[in-house]
């Protein structure tokens, strides 16, 4: 006869609160994301002293050090006007990261599922680094052309456009924002797996599913970093004309 399984794992993929073709639940956690990143900066600009720093000015300022150490690597001295967008996104695609570690269990209900967990908003962050890092490549080459934006322009086209680099720019926000949602979401599954055995199984099933919140909040920081480091590196690449 055949075995019976001890219990059937029902994961929910995609599942959201949706209104029309929008995302409620993903649209709130964003704007709950984007409220606490914008609440932090003023909170640091407010309390900012050349002194001892306070804790959220520590915070921002290793941040902004690591990821200008990284950009002048890149890019060299005059690079550091990339760190307050590569800060900004750092923080933003961390807090987003991270709200899946606030009350709820079970992936689909989810008191604050994180965004990161929709593919959508993935999405929005990987075609915004890719405008952006794209459109400074073309004011470099304007720069170069003396201001000429038609001549830059046609010079950045040619390049964009030539066989050897054009599947390589146009799945750059692609493979960019498919690593950041595969990882969080990977995330949400193992919670999920963890807490669908058994009863019995319950206590030592609440321990695994603590320790994994805690890895799955490294992994967040570890996500959040890869994402700001390679829009540093991709607009590297946009501005670079050799």
């Amino acid at each position: 006869m055949p075995s019976t399984p001890l219990a059937v794992i029902k994961i929910p993929i995609g599942q959201h609160i949706t209104a029309g073709p929008f995302n409620i639940d993903t649209a709130y956690t964003t704007v709950l994301a984007v409220t606490v990143v914008l609440g932090l900066g003023f909170w640091a600009r407010s309390k900012m002293t050349s002194g001892v720093p306070g804790r959220v000015q520590l915070v921002w300022e290793t941040v902004a050090g690591f990821l200008g150490d990284q950009a002048e690597g890149a890019l060299g001295a005059g690079a550091r006007r990339v760190v307050p967008w590569a800060v900004t996104i750092f923080m933003l695609v961390l807090v987003a990261d991270w709200i899946e570690l606030l009350p709820g269990i079970f992936h689909g209900v989810d008191y604050l599922p994180s965004p990161s967990e929709d593919v959508n908003f993935c999405y929005a962050l990987g075609i915004t680094v890719w405008v952006v890092t794209n459109w400074m490549g073309i004011r470099s080459r304007v720069a170069l052309e003396n201001g000429s934006w038609r001549r830059g322009y046609l010079r950045w086209l040619k390049e964009f456009m030539s066989p050897i680099h054009l599947i390589e720019h146009w799945t750059r926000w692609l493979t960019l924002s498919l690593r950041l949602f595969g990882n969080i979401f990977a995330g949400s599954i193992m919670i999920a797996l963890l807490l669908s055995f058994p009863v019995y199984f319950f206590p030592a099933t609440i321990g695994f599913s603590v320790i994994w919140k805690l890895f799955d909040g490294f992994i967040g920081v570890v996500q959040a970093f890869i994402f700001a480091l390679l829009t540093i590196l991709y607009w590297q690449f946009s501005v670079e004309t050799h």
